[in-house]
């Protein structure tokens, strides 16, 4: 939420990524949870970097999108609780393709 996704990304995996194969998670079901977790931030307060661009772009006021905004972090929440609790969802894809 405080630094931009693709810096994120590259500050953060080299450090967390250790971690979680400590603590036994799969690396490409980490780097999921990452990505999602950092695409929820970019779209939730304080900074709200991808809204701003799309209101802009939409040349729509902040306030007018952020009502109509709650029913999808909802979505993005609910998804993101789905992929970091049933391990098999995101990485089945992968295990089908690489037996």
């Amino acid at each position: 939420m405080f630094i931009e996704t693709s810096a994120a990304i590259i500050v953060l995996a080299p450090i967390l990524a250790p971690v979680a194969l400590f603590f036994g998670i799969d690396p490409v079901h980490f780097g999921i949870i990452m990505v999602v977790n950092l695409a929820l931030g970019m779209i939730t307060p304080p900074f709200r970097v991808d809204l701003f661009a799309a209101c802009t772009v939409a040349r729509i006021s902040l306030d007018r999108s952020v009502t109509q905004l709650v029913p999808f972090v909802l979505v993005v929440l609910a998804c993101l609780m789905v992929i970091t609790y049933v391990p098999a969802i995101s990485l089945t894809l992968r295990d089908l393709v690489y037996r």
